[in-house]
């Protein structure tokens, strides 16, 4: 894709703003005066800044960009993992789990797992989420890579290592401090271009009857189609879900939906947006509203590369990652085109950044403060910084290696989701979870998804995406069914640990919904 015109102003304007988020970390780096302070700005966060923060968080780069390309080629149908999926994540967590988070003052969701398992449940946990962190970040990384090679004309590492750097200098200095309020202008910015792009993209194809009349797809999926369908493909036969019929159809329409949806049930990254609100309410209050906005907003996308298959059906195979951009640059005006670029970076850097903080803390303080009891606030924090660069590195060059985005979101649920998610659900919705379940768990969950991923294989034709995606829900059902038959074959031996908070106190009986 050439190089707009409008690309000194956008060069421009992006500079201003990353050198306002540089503002703000430097002010609020007064403010982390603690390790918690660093990691949880304090618990202050009021119900908006909860709302902007999840929004923000969630809507990334991989989804604005990754989402109208997935939606160019499959429709509805492959772009139910983000932003459909999330959605329900975002809704299930408010009215089910977050008030018991942020009623437990821990730092970190591994925290909580440490107290309701074991230290060895948490922090098997914590390396096996870490694989999903790092393919998270990766996509987040790629994306702001593909925004700054666009606006200056670099090649792709370059600006991907450009871009890396100005996401990890925003995180290092001011922690969540800088990143809730950089989250809040992202999500103000965000909202304000996608809102100003619908009209104008409907307006481009003649309207929204002509975008209904009118919408198809690159793969002939029927495009509006969120479920499995019997509807014909453009080669007249049953579409099914991603185009299996039968049970692989039925198991891949399940993991779409869900796979994200409860894969980050007990994400750090949601739950460190819980423990940093200043109470239950703005923390419950903050994700049901989070997951509404989430859902209009990421639908924008979707129906931008839809109008771009309507527009240029022929549009080369190795432009489709910039499908969203390249429509904007060609269908827009001129100051939405600058706005656009802002915003998506603004997105990107408010999710990576915020995860690239969760990882840091997972290692640097919980993970460090096991190995190291006796150690510091400080060296604690030092070791957060350390180990955030370590994450960004190692996320860099996954994301270089792999290079696909949505690929790598979608994968950063698909991780969770068979093996860590029981460990959420019934950690926190059923008393009897034990030790020995959840090891259970986390071992038939791991070991009967890698084998009906090579029992699938064949059935996919080889496609190594489709039979992860494809596995990981009969996997996940093996999880939760060991959970449940560990757990209660080894009651008397290993008596489940009640629901604590920080301070060891039972909160077993904290109402799962606090709206007011």
């Amino acid at each position: 894709m050439e190089v707009s015109e409008n690309s000194p102003l956008i060069l421009f304007f992006l500079s201003v703003y990353f050198l306002v988020l540089a503002g703000l970390g430097i002010y609020y780096a007064r403010r982390s005066s603690s390790t918690e302070d660093f990691i949880l700005a304090g618990h202050s966060l009021t119900t908006p800044f909860v709302a902007g923060s999840v929004v923000a968080t969630w809507m990334g780069g991989a989804v604005i960009l990754g989402g109208a390309t997935e939606a160019f080629v499959g429709g509805f149908q492959a772009i139910v993992w983000d932003p459909w999926s999330p959605v329900l994540t975002l809704l299930i967590v408010g009215f089910f789990f977050v008030g018991i988070f942020r009623r437990s003052r821990f730092t970190t969701a591994i925290d909580f797992y440490n107290a309701r398992f074991n230290r060895r449940i948490g922090m098997t946990s914590m390396a096996i989420g870490m694989i999903a962190y790092i393919s998270w970040i990766s996509a987040q990384l790629l994306s702001l890579g593909l925004i700054i090679k666009v606006v200056t004309g670099l090649d792709t590492i370059t600006a991907t290592f450009i871009g890396s750097a100005l996401i990890l200098s925003v995180a290092l200095i001011g922690g969540l401090w800088a990143l809730s309020r950089s989250d809040m202008l992202a999500f103000i910015i965000l909202s304000l271009v996608l809102l100003l792009v619908l009209p104008y993209s409907l307006h481009a194809v003649g309207g929204l009857t002509a975008f209904i009349e009118n919408a198809g797809t690159r793969d002939g999926a029927p495009p509006f189609s969120l479920f499995y369908t019997s509807d014909p493909n453009m080669s007249g036969e049953p579409h099914g879900f991603a185009g299996y019929l039968g049970l692989l159809g039925m198991f891949y329409m399940l993991a779409a939906w869900f796979s994200i949806a409860i894969g980050d049930i007990g994400g750090s990254v949601l739950t460190a947006r819980a423990l940093a609100a200043k109470d239950e309410v703005a923390a419950t209050r903050g994700f049901v509203y989070g997951g509404f906005i989430y859902l209009v907003l990421g639908m924008i996308p979707v129906i931008v590369g839809m109008c771009a298959f309507i527009l240029y059906p022929d549009l080369p195979e190795s432009d489709l990652d910039n499908v969203f951009p390249w429509f904007v640059q060609n269908h827009l005006p001129s100051w939405i085109v600058i706005l656009f670029f802002v915003a998506v970076s603004s997105a990107i850097v408010s999710t990576a950044g915020d995860t690239i903080l969760t990882a840091g803390a997972l290692i640097g303080y919980t993970a460090f403060g096991v190995v190291k009891p006796e150690s510091t606030d400080r060296q604690r924090l030092t070791v957060t910084r350390i180990f955030m660069v370590i994450v960004t590195v190692c996320s860099l060059l996954f994301g270089l290696a792999l290079g696909d985005l949505y690929r790598l979101l979608v994968f950063a649920g698909a991780v969770s989701f068979p093996v860590l998610s029981a460990l959420s659900v019934c950690g926190i919705l059923w008393r009897k979870a034990n030790v020995a379940g959840a090891w259970l768990s986390m071992i038939t969950g791991a070991l009967s998804w890698l084998s009906f991923i090579l029992i699938l294989l064949p059935r996919v034709d080889g496609e190594i995406w489709d039979a992860i995606y494809i596995s990981a829900v009969p996997a996940f059902v093996c999880s939760i069914g060991a959970m449940i038959i560990g757990s209660l074959a080894t009651q008397r031996r290993y008596p489940p640990n009640p629901i604590v908070d920080a301070d060891g106190n039972d909160i077993s009986d904290t109402h799962l919904f606090t709206w007011r």
